[in-house]
């Protein structure tokens, strides 16, 4: 589709990657209007421990604004936090051909160029008109986090093999956790804060025992089981995840009996995430599948790390400049560590909620063979060699 050249672009969503693709657009001369009402960035510091040296390279390659700010102001890149985002919302200020407009966007203009990278802070009525196009399952809005415990009576413990191990419930116990987490779910009106994955939903619905089946041996028939997973000492609770307080949750597992002595050491949560199912309805590009003027970036695509988000911003900022110029789109070069990204996030299972890292979810180092040089080839493709750097 041919675009007049220097449209206009709308970016909802003004955190890392907004900012980061609304700065390589503006400095290139094209006009950015930024909508923003703007809220708490959720910053997760974390510790980079799979291929920096590699997601360096390709960054500078990029000549990512976000990526050479940190270095000379000798920020350490995966700390990024929202104070940094807001010293290049500053810097963005500066352009006479970009604004900033503090609103919320409820609905898209699917007529209208625009990066959708909300994150979680994009609005239930968004959700709701986004999910008209996408499909109600395709918009992901929990993520859990499991309870741990420690000090469990070996006794009640049965080993599943590879750091697996499972608890057993008779009919009486789990009618008793059954009971109770009925009574504790009917304290909370709301599904925004109960909803279908916890265990006191399932309850309700009467579908606990699905996700809580047993596990027979030769010796044992019981009535249900829990699994969990052995991790640095702890054990999580596998698909046992929970909405309810910390009390409410410490008289839950006293009321199973091969946990009535453990020690709770991390509770669990469900937290809000808002991020689409990738696989199902993004394209090659990062854009929404039969919405060619919606690209999709950041947290709601479903993207975890800053390293890979701002790979992702400095992708698709390129293609949409192309777009811009009524050139047809550039793929993900491979052989580099952005390849590899959007290819594991159309892959991604849809089962899988966690936000997409390159930071755990790849195989091994030693498999891969990156080269930055790429980069600047896909560059040089996508524009000549008169970008704006």
């Amino acid at each position: 589709m041919t675009r007049e050249k220097g449209r206009y672009v709308k970016i909802v969503g003004g955190g890392l990657v907004g900012c980061e693709v609304a700065y390589i657009l503006a400095r290139n001369g094209f006009c950015v209007h930024i909508f923003d009402k703007k809220q708490p960035l959720m910053c997760h510091i974390e510790r980079r421990i799979a291929l920096k040296n590699e997601l360096d390279a390709e960054l500078s390659a990029f000549d990512s604004p976000a990526y050479l700010l940190a270095k000379r102001l000798g920020v350490n890149v995966e700390n990024i936090d929202g104070e940094f985002v807001d010293m290049v919302r500053d810097k963005l200020k500066t352009f006479s051909n970009l604004s900033f407009v503090d609103a919320e966007i409820d609905e898209l203009n699917y007529n209208e160029l625009t990066l959708l990278c909300t994150g979680n802070n994009t609005t239930k009525n968004l959700i709701r008109n986004l999910s008209k196009f996408v499909g109600e399952n395709k918009v992901n809005f929990f993520h859990p986090a499991p309870i741990k415990v420690s000090y469990i009576d070996l006794k009640n413990l049965h080993y599943d093999g590879e750091n697996l191990y499972h608890i057993n419930l008779n009919e009486n116990d789990f009618g008793l956790l059954v009971e109770n987490l009925k009574k504790y779910r009917k304290r909370y009106d709301s599904d925004d804060y109960v909803n279908e994955i916890s265990i006191e939903k399932r309850a309700e619905n009467n579908s606990l025992r699905t996700y809580l089946r047993p596990i027979y041996t030769q010796n044992e028939k019981p009535f249900a089981s829990i699994r969990l997973k052995k991790f640095e000492g702890d054990y999580e609770l596998v698909d046992f995840y929970t909405a309810l307080n910390n009390t409410e949750q410490e008289k839950i597992l006293k009321s199973i009996p091969a946990l009535q002595n453990a020690v709770i050491t991390s509770f669990g949560k469900i937290y809000l995430r808002t991020h689409l199912k990738s696989s199902t309805c993004i394209d090659r590009f990062l854009k929404i599948k039969n919405h060619e003027n919606i690209f999709v970036g950041g947290g709601f695509l479903g993207v975890g790390g800053v390293y890979e988000n701002l790979l992702v911003a400095n992708y698709i900022a390129h293609n949409i400049m192309r777009e811009l110029n009524g050139k047809n789109l550039f793929e993900s070069p491979k052989n580099t560590a952005l390849g590899l990204l959007v290819e594991k996030l159309l892959k991604k299972s849809c089962l899988n909620d966690m936000l997409l890292s390159l930071n755990y979810d790849i195989i091994g180092k030693d498999e891969l063979n990156f080269d930055s040089g790429e980069i600047l080839k896909f560059k040089e493709n996508c524009h000549g060699k008169f970008l704006q750097n």
